[in-house]
């Protein structure tokens, strides 16, 4: 598990996480799927993804009614 097995599309997706402010600003799956082209399905899976193989570097939790995510 790691950083070696991720897709183009995660590591992209992890990368973009990074440099967004997901805390303040809520998680907007379809904003993902825009942002890189593919589908809302794609985005779900790549997220579930790096949590399964980057575990203890991305976090994604409830608050105020909508997802946030953190990546470091």
């Amino acid at each position: 598990m790691g950083f070696d097995n991720l897709s183009k599309l995660e590591r992209d997706l992890y990368e973009y996480i990074k440099r967004n402010d997901f805390v303040s600003t809520p998680w907007s799956t379809a904003r993902a799927a825009a942002h890189f082209g593919v589908s809302k399905e794609e985005i779900y899976k790549a997220l579930a993804n790096l949590t399964k193989e980057i575990k203890d570097n991305i976090w994604i939790y409830y608050h105020d009614g909508a997802l946030r995510v953190v990546a470091e």
